[in-house]
C-alpha cells in the first residue's frame, strides 16, 4: 500500500513539472493560474479540515478554542483570495516578465511555487495529526497551542506565497 504523503509528493511532483513546461514554453498565465488553483483548493481543504472542530468547539462552550480556530480560518480565507488575485488576475496581464525570465529565475520560480505548495501540505498533516478525542474539553490547551502553530505556518506560507511576485518582476535572483 502506498503512503498518502508518498502519493501527495507525486502529485505534486508531477504537476510542478508540467508547470515547468508551461513556464517554459512562455505559457506563465496557464501555469501561475493552475498554481493558484492548488493554492486555493489546499488552503480550502485546511479550512474544511478545522470545520468539525470549530463545531465541537462551540458545541463545548469553548470559547478560546473556537476563537483560535476562527482566527485560522480567516487566514485561510486571507490566503484563498490571496491567490485568487495573483499576478496573473490582474486586467493587463500578458505576462511580459515570463519572456523576461532566464533559467535560473525559471528555476527559482518553480522551485518556489513547489514550496509553497509543500508548506501547504506540511499544514494539512499537522491538522489531520492533531490530538482530539471525543472529550476536547481536556484537551483544549493543547489544541489551542496546535492552532498557534498551524496559525504561524499558514502566515508563513501566505507570505511566503506573496513573495512569487517578486520572483516575477525579476526582484528576486539567487
Amino acid at each position: 500500500m502506498i503512503d498518502p504523503t508518498l502519493s501527495v509528493a507525486i502529485t505534486a511532483t508531477r504537476m510542478m513539472f508540467s508547470a515547468y513546461t508551461g513556464y517554459q514554453k512562455g505559457k506563465l498565465a496557464n501555469s501561475d493560474q493552475g498554481l493558484r488553483e492548488e493554492v486555493r483548493r489546499r488552503v480550502e481543504s485546511v479550512k474544511n479540515q478545522l470545520y468539525p472542530l470549530y463545531k465541537k468547539a462551540h458545541r463545548n462552550k469553548l470559547r478560546e478554542l473556537r476563537s483560535e480556530i476562527q482566527e485560522v480560518m480567516d487566514i485561510c480565507d486571507e490566503f484563498a483570495d490571496s491567490a485568487k488575485y495573483s499576478i496573473s488576475h490582474t486586467p493587463n496581464s500578458k505576462h511580459d516578465a515570463a519572456v523576461q525570465l532566464k533559467k535560473k529565475s525559471l528555476k527559482l520560480l518553480v522551485e518556489h511555487d513547489f514550496n509553497t505548495l509543500e508548506k501547504l501540505v506540511n499544514c494539512e498533516k499537522n491538522i489531520s495529526t492533531m490530538v482530539v478525542v471525543g472529550d476536547i474539553s481536556s484537551e483544549v490547551n493543547l489544541i489551542i497551542k496546535q492552532m498557534s502553530e498551524i496559525r504561524t505556518m499558514l502566515i508563513d506560507g501566505k507570505n511566503y506565497f506573496t513573495q512569487r511576485n517578486m520572483i516575477i518582476d525579476g526582484y528576486v535572483k539567487k
